[in-house]
């Protein structure tokens, strides 16, 4: 496969056609991680729900205010945790599923998905110590970007306390667009910034702060003239075609839960669960079968990352020139 600088549209073809010659393989390397990490959200939903009751009954914890934010502040945290160990484990995968692509574009070989594994296995020391430099340094970044929500917060507190109402409310809607641009506009930057740590992992064998720095320095900066040549709108525009693709597919995905919760009268409430209606036996059937799924699709986005930082290094640092001397791509 002769490898060289690539246009938007051609890194999003090959990356479609890369995935499509080798879902079967693909497949099995990710269903792993998808159980899994399915098994740790779903636990700590259960849980959830059993340690801090208040946080899903509004009803209850209307009537009993005090009492409510601990209970949200446990379901905010339990969440948040395995959250986090589900982002961690799309690391570890990602860097699998990197190493499975990357040897078969640069004719370096056709590992197994099980080499794929192992080859992630050796690089968990790197892979964690990465993944808590980039949530780290997100924190740090959050809360730079929630400082003007949370003074129009302030604001809001100060003109309500004050009983000047429309004040208040102005100020209250604008903390709540600042403090949602924020959240996204941070999302976006988490995507952008550590898109291609799980490739850098894989391929360079660096250490995890090598791997921290230079992720931001293959994301960032110029690759052509004009406004397009800049890598972050060339990452922009790839992530939200590559999102709108996954975000089609997962909601087409969980139609048949809601088709079951309609089918046994959830609400669709804030406060109540489809848990509460459909009966175990019948739910767990059906979020494994959208857990298979999203193993089937799930690795387009890290066959997308590879081909990114294909098209990055060939350009940057003639990858592709290289490989051909030494007979491949």
């Amino acid at each position: 496969m002769q490898l060289r600088p690539l246009e938007l549209g051609e890194l999003l073809d090959k990356s479609v056609s890369f995935w499509r010659a080798h879902w079967k393989p693909l497949f099995r390397l990710m269903i792993g991680f998808q159980l899994l990490s399915f098994v740790i959200l779903s636990s700590t939903q259960g849980l959830t729900r059993k340690l801090f009751p208040l946080a899903s009954d509004l009803t209850a914890a209307a009537k009993t205010p005090d009492l409510a934010l601990p209970h949200l502040l446990g379901q905010l945290g339990l969440l948040t945790t395995a959250s986090l160990v589900a982002l961690y484990l799309s690391q570890v995968s990602g860097v699998a599923t990197t190493w499975f692509s990357w040897s078969r574009v640069t004719g370096r070989g056709e590992p197994t998905p099980g080499d794929a594994f192992a080859h992630a296995s050796a690089r968990l020391g790197v892979i964690t110590g990465a993944f808590l430099a980039s949530i780290g340094w997100s924190l740090l970044v959050l809360l730079v970007v929630l400082i003007p929500g949370m003074l129009m917060s302030g604001l809001t507190g100060y003109f309500a306390a004050s009983d000047q109402p429309g004040l208040a409310i102005l100020f209250g809607v604008l903390a709540i667009v600042l403090l949602l641009v924020g959240t996204v506009g941070l999302m976006l930057w988490f995507i952008i910034r550590f898109i291609l740590m799980s490739q850098i992992i894989a391929i360079e064998s660096p250490s995890a702060l090598t791997a921290f720095r230079r992720a931001d320095q293959l994301s960032s900066g110029r690759v052509l003239p004009g406004f397009m040549g800049l890598v972050k709108v060339r990452l922009t525009v790839l992530v939200t075609v590559i999102g709108c693709i996954l975000l089609v597919v997962g909601l087409v995905n969980t139609l048949p839960l809601l088709a079951l919760g309609v089918a046994f009268g959830a609400k669709f409430t804030p406060g109540s669960q489809i848990h509460d209606v459909v009966p175990t036996a019948i739910l767990v059937p059906v979020q494994l079968v959208e857990a298979f799924i999203g193993a089937i699709v799930s690795p387009l986005f890290a066959v997308f990352q590879t081909w990114f930082y294909v098209d990055m290094r060939s350009r940057r640092e003639g990858l592709d020139l290289e490989l051909a001397l030494e007979g491949r791509g």
